[in-house]
């Protein structure tokens, strides 16, 4: 059984979702996050991936973040924008975030600016403390941004994801 959970545990709250459109005033969609914990289980003696409420986060354990968006106008919302950081003490895990019709970008700077992973670069220091430019990984990532493509109609809504592991 799936719960909501609407909760203000410091580690695992993903912050403040972001939602953009042009006419932000003029719309209104409700954004819902849920958080769950990712456990393996043995069914049937085949290990399967469950999913469950956070009752006990530790170090290593994976969660999903699922935000859900409803159009509560009676008009379409168009280009809707679904910000979200990718949690304190959580790392981002590579090749989760999804959402049906959706453009999905990343940011390694706080959310400042966006891109595909592949156009991402951080500045670190190498072994000697010279400055150098590397491709941005998933543990770079500090926030995920969805694009819904499609107009949402009046009542229709949707979801977007990604798992992160507890640091």
């Amino acid at each position: 059984m799936r719960q909501n959970h609407r909760f203000a545990l410091l580690l695992l709250a993903a912050g403040p979702l972001l939602f953009n459109t042009p006419a932000a005033s003029a719309q209104t969609v409700e954004l819902v996050t849920r958080v769950e914990r990712v456990v393996d289980v043995i069914e049937k003696g085949v290990k399967v991936r469950k999913t469950g409420p956070p009752v006990k986060i530790v170090p290593g354990d994976e969660v999903v973040y699922t935000v859900a968006y409803a159009n509560k106008t009676a008009k379409p919302a168009e280009q809707i924008v679904v910000t979200n950081p990718v949690p304190k003490h959580t790392r981002y895990k590579d090749g989760t975030a999804a959402g049906a019709g959706s453009d999905i970008r990343f940011s390694v700077d706080g959310g400042k600016t966006f891109a595909t992973p592949d156009k991402l670069t951080v500045t670190a220091a190498d072994k000697s403390g010279k400055a150098i430019v590397r491709p941005a990984t998933a543990q770079d990532y500090t926030h995920i941004r969805w694009v819904i493509k499609q107009s949402v109609a009046p009542g229709q809504s949707g979801t977007v994801t990604f798992h992160a592991v507890v640091l």
